[in-house]
């Protein structure tokens, strides 16, 4: 079974296990920008993971946040995309 993100609540009855937290970045390579996209699909997995690795189902009322960030690079500053996540890991009865 997959596991399921979701911003909401689901109609399926469900226990909580716990909530949890995650954080993925993605930095401006030399000949790159830096990708929302990216860093949008590594936190996405991060939730995944660690659902899985307590033995849930879904993680439902995800909330994401971002934020552009600057890190140092060999010449100059690089643009930063970082995100943040949070949610409850259930499992179904």
């Amino acid at each position: 079974m997959d596991i399921i993100l979701s911003t909401g609540t689901i109609e399926k009855e469900y226990e909580v296990l716990d909530i949890v937290f995650a954080f993925d970045s993605h930095k401006e390579g030399f000949l790159s920008s830096a990708s929302p996209d990216k860093a949008f699909d590594g936190v996405k997995k991060h939730l995944i993971d660690k659902c899985k690795a307590i033995g849930g189902d879904a993680v439902l009322n995800c909330q994401f946040e971002y934020r552009n960030a600057l890190a140092d690079g060999l010449i100059s500053k690089k643009q930063v995309i970082e995100i943040f996540a949070y949610g409850t890991i259930v499992k179904f009865k």
